[in-house]
C-alpha cells in the first residue's frame, strides 16, 4: 500500500530578514527576530526601528533553542553537504545566552560537515556582557565572525542618533572580540553627522576604526527611512542632510585618511547605498584608495546615480 511521504517541515523566517551583503550565499538561520536596540527605542536612523513598531512579526524576540535546532535539521534535509557558511539572523543573535548559542553552533557543525564559518550581528553590549572565557568558547565552537554596526566614532553623533552606546564601548567590544579570536566586521554610516557634524564624524570615526583594527571595515551612506525619528528631525529642520555626493566623498576621504590601525583591515564600500564602490586593504592600499576617491571628486560622473542607490 502506498503512503504519502510526511511533509517536510518548513524553516521559519520573519521577513524582511536582516543580513550583511557578504552573507548573500550563506544559509540563513533565524535565531532571533528583529533587533533589541530597535525594541529599546534606539537608533533613530534605522529601518529596524520602524519594523519593530509597524510589523508585529518583526518585534524583537529570541527564538526557543529547540525551534532553531529543528530549523537546522530541516535545512540539513534540504541542502545536505552543500552548506559551508551559516549566518544567524536577525540583527543581534549574539544576545543569546552563551550556553544556548553553544548548542546552536554545535548543531550547525554536526549537521553540515563542510561548514567553515558561522557568523552573526552583534551589538557592542552583547560582546561586553560576555566574559573573555565565554567568547573564546564561542570561537572554539565555530563562531568565527561578528558584524558590529558602530555607525560613528563621534560621541555627539551617537547621542544625536540615540545609539545607546559610547565610543569607548564600541572600541572595547571590537577589541574584546578580536582578542578572543573572533573576526570582526565593522560598519559605519557616511552622512550620519549631517552638515553640522560631518567633519568630526569623519575624523573621529576614522580614528576609532584604527583603534579597533577590525578584520573588515565597511562604510554605508545614509538614506533616510520614511517615518523614522530621523525623518521627523529632517522635516523639522533639526537635521541637515549631506545630499551632495561630492560632499559624501569628501567625508569618506577624510575618514580613510584618519585610519591608522596596524591592519590588515579589508576596507569596502560595496553596499548599494554608496556612490562609489571601493575595496582595498589598509594600511597598504590607503594611498591608492585616497587617490581613487580624489579622482571621483575630480570627475563626479564616475559616481553611482541616485536612482541606483538602495538600502
Amino acid at each position: 500500500m502506498n503512503r504519502d511521504k510526511p511533509r517536510r517541515r518548513e524553516m521559519f523566517y520573519a521577513e524582511p530578514i536582516y543580513r550583511p551583503p557578504s552573507e548573500a550565499y550563506s544559509l540563513l538561520i533565524q535565531a532571533t527576530v528583529g533587533c533589541s536596540s530597535a525594541a529599546a527605542g534606539r537608533c533613530y536612523f534605522c529601518t529596524s526601528y520602524i519594523f519593530d513598531r509597524a510589523v508585529p512579526e518583526k518585534r524583537f524576540r529570541i527564538r526557543p533553542t529547540e525551534e532553531i535546532l529543528e530549523d537546522i535539521e530541516t535545512a540539513k534535509e534540504t541542502h545536505g553537504d552543500r552548506v559551508d557558511k551559516i549566518f544567524l539572523l536577525d540583527s543581534n543573535a549574539m544576545i543569546i545566552k552563551t550556553g544556548e548559542l553553544l548548542k546552536i553552533l554545535k548543531k550547525c557543525y554536526e549537521a553540515f560537515p563542510a561548514l567553515k564559518q558561522v557568523s552573526c550581528y552583534a551589538c557592542c553590549g552583547d560582546i561586553l556582557r560576555k566574559s573573555d572565557a565565554e567568547l573564546r568558547e564561542l570561537r572554539q565552537a565555530g563562531l568565527k565572525l561578528v558584524f558590529v554596526g558602530v555607525e560613528s566614532g563621534d560621541q555627539e553623533v551617537l547621542d544625536l542618533m540615540n545609539k545607546g552606546a559610547t565610543v569607548k564601548d564600541q572600541i572595547d567590544s571590537v577589541k574584546k572580540a578580536n582578542m578572543a579570536g573572533i573576526q570582526t566586521s565593522v560598519t559605519v554610516i557616511l552622512g550620519l553627522g549631517g552638515r553640522r557634524l560631518w567633519r568630526q564624524h569623519a575624523t573621529r570615526t576614522g580614528k576609532a576604526a584604527g583603534q579597533m583594527n577590525p578584520a573588515f571595515f565597511s562604510a554605508l551612506t545614509l538614506m533616510v527611512v520614511p517615518n523614522s525619528p530621523l525623518d521627523a528631525m529632517v522635516k523639522k529642520g533639526e537635521f541637515a542632510l549631506v545630499t551632495d555626493p561630492v560632499e559624501v566623498l569628501k567625508e569618506l576621504h577624510l575618514m580613510i585618511r584618519n585610519i591608522d590601525g596596524p591592519g590588515p583591515i579589508v576596507f569596502r564600500t560595496n553596499h548599494a547605498s554608496n556612490y562609489l564602490p571601493l575595496r582595498g586593504t589598509l594600511p597598504g592600499d590607503k594611498e591608492s584608495l585616497l587617490q581613487t576617491i580624489q579622482a571621483a571628486l575630480d570627475n563626479p560622473d564616475l559616481l553611482r546615480p541616485e536612482s541606483m542607490r538602495g538600502l
